[in-house]
C-alpha cells in the first residue's frame, strides 16, 4: 500500500500514536503533514526525544494537538502556542499508558520480514510493542535501513495491518560534539564509578563525555534506557563487557537507540544488544537486582536541599520525567547502587546558575541523590541533614553566585 493510501485511513475522530524517539516513521510523518488539512486537532501521542518533529510547525496547530510524553527544544513554539501539550508520565509506565490508551492508529518503522515472516522495530522496543499490540490498527513503514536488534522488539509480521515501503533513511542523532566543561564533568563522575558497575548515563554531549571518561574501567556492563554512539567506543576500548551482570549477563540492555549509523550497523544482529520493553529496563524490580548499579542522570536545575528540575525553565516545559526517576530510585535499591546527577553549574553564558535556593518544578526527590556533579566538583548528598546538603551544594556552584546562595540559606 502506498503511503498516501494508509495515511488515508486515519479518520478525523481517531487518536494516533507514532513509534518514539528516532523509531518515528519518516515516511508516515511526512504524508501525515501532507494529509493535515483533513483534521482538525487530531490527537497524535509523541515521543520527540531525537526526532526532527517535523509535525510541530505552530502553524498546523489547527490541525494537530500532539500529546507529547517528552518536550523537545523543537516543540518548545508549539507549546507555547497550545498546540503541544506534556503527558508526565515514567517511562516503566509507557507500555501500560499506550495499553490503556489503545490509540485508533500506530505509525511505526520494522524492518522487511525475515524467512520466519518476523519483524524487527529496529531502534525501539520501549513502548512501542505495547502500541503495537494495543493499537486498532497498526501502519508500519517497512525500512530497510533499519537495523535488526534482538530482544523485545522481534514481532510477527502478521502483528502489523499493514505495511509502506519507505526509501528514506531513519533518523539519527550523531555524537554532539563535547565541551571543556563537559569534559571536566565526566572526569569528576567516573571517579564514582567502580569497576564492574553496571551503568546508566542519559544522552547528549555530557552523557557521550561521561561515557569516554570510563573507558579506562574494567568490567563494566550496562542497562540503561538510550544507547549512544559512545557505547560503541566502551566496548572497543574492553571496558564494557557485562560479564560481572547479575541481570542479562554479558548483554547490552537498553529500551532504545539514538544514534547515528555507526551505533545501528554496530547493534544490527549484534546478540550481545538487546531491546527491551521499557516496563523491564526501567522497572525497580529489575534494577534492584543489580548490585553495583549505577545511575547517572541530568538536570535544568537542582535546589539547596537536593530537588532535581529536570523539565522546564521556569514555567515552560521544555523536557520531561523520562527514566530519570525509575532509574535514580532504582540506584538507591540496589546494595551498592549510587545516583548521580551531573550538569554544567550554570545555563545561559554564565548569566544563570543551576543551583537555586527553589526549583521551578521538582521531577526526582532529594531522598533519591548520592551525589552533584559540576565542573567545581562533587557534593555528596547521601546521609545529609539539609545545612549540610546546602554547603556541599554551594562549593560545586560557580564561585559567581556563592555568595547569594549563602544568604539563601541562612533566610531559610
Amino acid at each position: 500500500m502506498s503511503a498516501a493510501e494508509a495515511v488515508g485511513l486515519i479518520q478525523p475522530n481517531h487518536t494516533v500514536a507514532l513509534g518514539g524517539m528516532l523509531a518515528e516513521p519518516p515516511t508516515l510523518v511526512a504524508e501525515l503533514i501532507r494529509q493535515r488539512e483533513r483534521f482538525r486537532h487530531l490527537p497524535v501521542y509523541v515521543m520527540p526525544a531525537g526526532s526532527p518533529c517535523e509535525y510541530g510547525n505552530p502553524e498546523w496547530k489547527d490541525f494537530f494537538s500532539l500529546k507529547c510524553f517528552m518536550l523537545s527544544f523543537r516543540l518548545r513554539e508549539a507549546y507555547r502556542q497550545g498546540m503541544a501539550d506534556y503527558v508526565p508520565c515514567n517511562l516503566s509506565d509507557l507500555p501500560k499508558v499506550m495499553a490503556q490508551l489503545q490509540p485508533d492508529v500506530a505509525l511505526i518503522q520494522t524492518t522487511p520480514p525475515n524467512e520466519q515472516g518476523q519483524v524487527s522495530l529496529g531502534m525501539a522496543a520501549d513502548y512501542t510493542v505495547s502500541l503495537v499490540r494495543h493499537a486498532k490498527l497498526v501502519i508500519a513503514e517497512v525500512n530497510p535501513e533499519l537495523p535488526w536488534v534482538f530482544g523485545a522488539g522481534t514481532l510477527d509480521a502478521g502483528e502489523i495491518d499493514v505495511f509502506v515501503h519507505s526509501e528514506r533513511p531513519p533518523y539519527e542523532l550523531p555524537a554532539a560534539e563535547p565541551s571543556a566543561i563537559d569534559e571536566q564533568v565526566a572526569a569528576y563522575v567516573a571517579e564514582l564509578i567502580p569497576d564492574r558497575a553496571t551503568i546508566q548515563v542519559g544522552i547528549g554531549s555530557l552523557g557521550g563525555s561521561i561515557l569516554r571518561a570510563l573507558k579506562g574501567k574494567k568490567g563494566l556492563g550496562m542497562h540503561t534506557g538510550s544507547l549512544a554512539d559512545e557505547v560503541v567506543e566502551l566496548v572497543e576500548a574492553g571496558a564494557l563487557t557485562g560479564e560481572y551482570k547479575e541481570v542479562d549477563e554479558g548483554q547490552i540492555v537498553a529500551a532504545c537507540l539514538i544514534g547515528s549509523r555507526r551505533l545501528n550497523r554496530f547493534a544490527d544482529k549484534n546478540e550481545q544488544v538487546q531491546l527491551r520493553t521499557s516496563d523491564y529496563t526501567h522497572h525497580s524490580a529489575t534494577l534492584a537486582r543489580f548490585r553495583r548499579f549505577c545511575a547517572v542522570n541530568f538536570a535544568l536545575e537542582i535546589d539547596l536541599s537536593g530537588n532535581v528540575n529536570a523539565e522546564s525553565l521556569g514555567d515552560l516545559y521544555v523536557s520531561g520525567v523520562g527514566g530519570q526517576v525509575d532509574f535514580m530510585r532504582g540506584a538507591m535499591m540496589s546494595e551498592e547502587g549510587v545516583s548521580v546527577i551531573a550538569m554544567h553549574a550554570t545555563a545561559q553564558g554564565g548569566r544563570r546558575s543551576r543551583i537555586v535556593p527553589k526549583v521551578a518544578r521538582t521531577t526526582s526527590l532529594k531522598s533519591d541523590v548520592h551525589y552533584v556533579v559540576t565542573e567545581f566538583g562533587v557534593a555528596s548528598l547521601y546521609g545529609k541533614s539539609l545545612k549540610e546538603r546546602a554547603e556541599a551544594l554551594i562549593q560545586v556552584a560557580h564561585p559567581d553566585f556563592r555568595d547569594a546562595l549563602r544568604k539563601a540559606m541562612m533566610e531559610n
